[in-house]
């Protein structure tokens, strides 16, 4: 099947423009030769008379106006193209949509995002906070670029990676007595108010585990599954918490809590899911890339 050139479409631009083949040839720095056995192919592709030769000059037939006219357009999409692919190349525009989990969202996240943001303010990046087992749903049916949770499960349509291993924390307010200390035993809060996540949820369960094997058993206790509301709740000083190391990744830059390590150690961890299906566009490369920044500084 033959398939006319975009050449061909320059040529006839051109000459329809100037009204010359010789000034057409000019503007497509090629040779008046070469321009006219472009506009011939041209018509020999049409199959119709195109140009009409009067007085020593080409003259464009209608039907060699009507195919300028759809030429332009596909011309004014060929450039739009162009741009485009260079605005993705250079991260210009582009977009990176992710599904999280919401301990994410208090510190690590926004962390990256602010630096990313201000590398590529075209890039628009979207942010969706889920439960893990529909991250892992979603991101396998390509529906987020890639999803972030703490312990990334096999499954034969993902690839997975561990971006990051910590542990939990504790946090306190700045002027708590505990904040004293470098290192908080599950002793130290034995008889201090405290803010915990549900039993219900992995990290609660792992957390009152910990506890009970040391003896304790927490007082005055305040339940939640958002490490954004427990923080909130510790600067508010309603008592001390455990936490995700990575949902106070920030609490260095503020005055607000302070973050000890806590003994026995609870592992936890920051993990990624890609879809098999899709590779990464590069602006999602480019932001995982500044998330790993993020995390291999440390704490901000």
């Amino acid at each position: 099947m033959r398939r006319i050139k975009l050449r061909h479409l320059d040529t006839l631009a051109a000459f329809m423009k100037t009204g010359s083949v010789t000034e057409a040839a000019l503007v497509l720095h090629t040779t008046q030769p070469n321009a006219s056995k472009s506009l011939k192919q041209l018509e020999d592709f049409a199959g119709v008379k195109l140009f009409e030769r009067s007085a020593g000059r080409l003259r464009p037939t209608p039907e060699a106006e009507l195919l300028f006219a759809h030429a332009t357009l596909l011309m004014d999409e060929l450039m739009l193209f162009e741009n485009l692919s260079l605005d993705l190349t250079t991260m210009s525009q582009g977009y990176v949509n992710i599904g999280i989990l919401s301990a994410f969202s208090t510190a690590l996240i926004p962390m990256a995002v602010e630096r990313f943001n201000n590398l590529y303010p075209g890039i628009q990046v979207q942010v969706d906070l889920l439960d893990s087992d529909k991250i892992h749903t979603y991101v396998s049916r390509g529906n987020y670029d890639f999803g972030l949770v703490h312990h990334p499960e096999h499954e034969a349509d993902l690839m997975t990676q561990t971006l990051k291993t910590s542990s939990m924390v504790c946090i306190m307010p700045t002027d708590h007595e505990l904040a004293k200390h470098r290192i908080i035993l599950a002793s130290d809060i034995a008889d201090q108010p405290f803010v915990t996540y549900p039993r219900s949820v992995p990290f609660g369960a792992a957390i009152f585990r910990s506890l009970s094997d040391e003896g304790v058993r927490p007082s005055n206790s305040l339940i939640s599954n958002q490490s954004q509301l427990i923080r909130r709740l510790v600067e508010r000083g309603r008592g001390v918490a455990l936490v995700d190391h990575f949902s106070v990744w920030d609490a260095n830059e503020f005055d607000h809590i302070a973050v000890r390590q806590f003994e026995p150690r609870i592992p936890v961890s920051v993990g990624m899911i890609i879809p098999k299906r899709r590779p990464l566009s590069l602006a999602a490369q480019t932001f995982v890339g500044t998330l790993k920044e993020v995390l291999e500084q440390g704490p901000g």
